[in-house]
């Protein structure tokens, strides 16, 4: 009877210690972990990142403006008392963009119905700096923002001094320019509408989102413009577009193109036109690279690319170019496939990329070869999901998320088993396959639905010479790993077994020849027998 209470007293406990254990799961993860297998199918799998905490501007307290004494001199006392040094933050308005500063630490936060740009630390700690109002030394007067859309921030090492060493550049919407200023505030330059025949007088320039290269050249993403990005030089002069889309092959496009190389040039030109969609946002690398994303929701052609500095799509070289990015699943509605729509990417410092799906408010995790690692996050007004998710940034092993309808930045923190797959992943990217053969068989012990795990394991047979063991992690899992790990077992079997393998031939030959000795000799006597 003792013994009994003890087992039921156990099994208590235990029911207790799952459910508590199951309700603090829920509270921080609201939404399934799934991942899509090799066949493209959803799979239920553990999810890399948990919901840390949802930080809204009312959270942040007070905020300092950044301008400079020696500035606020110089305007009237007027404008000293519209423009008090403190403001309490107060809550976003309609948030359109943040962005990490890596090297300092800093995220800058884009307001953009309250015309402004918040500057905090990542951890949200420090006191909050408010930039709304920039400091103009060729009038002397102080400019604002206009419903600012985008913010890029680059370090510029060949700086005189150390304010002028970090550049802001702003994509100041209604305001039709990107406003490129120093960490104090004080203007630097402006790149407005171009003055070229290139750019014609009737397209708005009015910009969405900015980034900059090492060298200080602007690439500027404006919605209304189908031809690449508006790219500036350092000096602010038009370069020329940047990166566009190809148009999309549809079966109208591909009809109007027959059509156009057998009618003459006044009969083609009443076919539509078929121009190319533009992309929504980019991101740049540390190696140079600009990553683009097509938000449309019936875009397949160039949803996400990888353009070199020729503004060439290196994803198509290396086959990535056909992959479904975002959701596998999609649905059809009047012969229209609608799935993910992407509205933002982020490239840190380690490859990794994060793509934003706007549609279902969930990010989509992947490699620097576009193998897809962790799906987290979801559509709702629960902890951790969003309504209308417009932003994504990563720093360390945190990833930002802003949802502009909430007026919030939910963090994700990466789970223990988020860190045991970026560990093999960081070993795997660095061919060292044999020393992510213990990660990777942790992750499978987690997780046998991680089909990323038995290609890992394939690659660390393959570099042990272990063809058999690597054809059975590849196998329905990795077609072109199958194929490697069975060219070279059947170059193995035939090394390992070529003795053998004369042998068989020479008795092979020596049958044959004295086959043929006593068929003649058979053949003689028949023919001896008849004379």
């Amino acid at each position: 009877m003792p013994n009994k209470k003890k087992v039921l007293g156990a099994a208590a406990a235990s029911l207790m210690a799952v459910t508590m254990l199951t309700t603090s799961i829920v509270a921080d993860q609201p939404y399934d972990g799934y991942n899509y297998d090799w066949w493209g199918d959803p799979v239920p799998s553990q999810t890399g990142y948990v919901v840390d905490r949802v930080v809204s501007g009312l959270d942040l307290g007070e905020g300092t403006r950044f301008n400079t004494d020696d500035q606020l001199k110089e305007i009237s006392e007027q404008v000293k008392e519209d423009v008090p040094k403190t403001q309490t933050v107060g809550a976003f308005l309609n948030p359109q963009d943040i962005f990490i500063d890596q090297t300092t630490k800093l995220l800058y936060i884009v307001d953009s119905d309250n015309d402004r740009i918040l500057v905090t630390d990542v951890t949200f700690s420090e006191p909050v700096t408010i930039m709304d109002y920039f400091y103009n030394p060729e009038t002397k007067a102080y400019e604002t923002l206009n419903g600012p859309r985008g913010i890029f921030v680059r370090h510029d090492s060949d700086a005189e001094n150390d304010n002028e060493e970090t550049l802001i550049y702003i994509a100041d919407y209604e305001n039709g320019r990107v406003l490129e200023v120093y960490k104090d505030g004080t203007v630097c330059q402006q790149f407005t509408k171009p003055s070229s025949e290139f750019y014609e007088d009737d397209v708005t320039f009015q910009p969405n989102k900015v980034v900059a290269d090492v060298a200080g050249n602007v690439y500027v993403n404006i919605k209304s413009i189908t031809t690449g990005a508006v790219m500036f030089a350092p000096d602010g002069t038009f370069s020329s577009y940047y990166g566009a889309n190809r148009v999309e092959q549809t079966a109208q496009a591909i009809a109007n193109k027959f059509w156009k190389t057998i009618l003459d040039r006044e009969a083609a030109q009443s076919f539509i036109q078929n121009v190319p969609m533009e992309f929504s946002n980019f991101d740049i690398d540390n190696e140079g690279f600009i990553y683009t994303v097509t938000e449309s929701k019936s875009a397949t052609t160039d949803v996400f690319k990888k353009l070199n500095p020729a503004g060439e799509n290196v994803f198509i070289k290396l086959g990535y170019s056909d992959l479904i990015f975002g959701d596998m699943a999609t649905y059809y509605y009047r012969n229209t496939t609608y799935g993910s729509q992407i509205n933002d990417v982020d490239v840190d410092e380690n490859g990794i990329i994060r793509l934003l799906d706007y549609k279902n408010g969930r990010i989509f995790e992947y490699t620097d070869e576009c193998d897809l690692l962790f799906i987290y996050g979801g559509s709702g007004n629960q902890k951790g999901l969003f309504t209308s998710a417009s932003a994504v940034e990563a720093y360390d092993n945190t990833v930002y998320v802003l949802d502009m309808r909430k007026g919030s930045i939910t963090t994700f923190k990466r789970t223990e088993f988020g860190d045991i797959v970026h560990e093999a992943m960081t070993l795997y990217s660095d061919g060292k396959y044999e020393e992510a053969r213990e990660p990777w068989m942790e992750v499978l012990a987690r997780d046998s639905n991680y089909w990323f795990a038995y290609i890992g394991l394939g690659n660390a047979e393959l570099s042990q010479g272990n063809y058999q063991q690597a054809m059975d992690y590849f196998y329905m899992n990795s077609r072109g790993g199958y194929n490697r790990a069975f060219k070279q077992f059947r170059m193995q079997f035939v090394r390992d077994n070529f003795n053998w393998f004369m042998i068989v031939i020479v008795v092979i030959i020596a049958a044959i020849i004295a086959l043929r000795i006593v068929l003649k000799k058979i053949k003689k006597k028949k023919a001896g027998g008849k004379q």
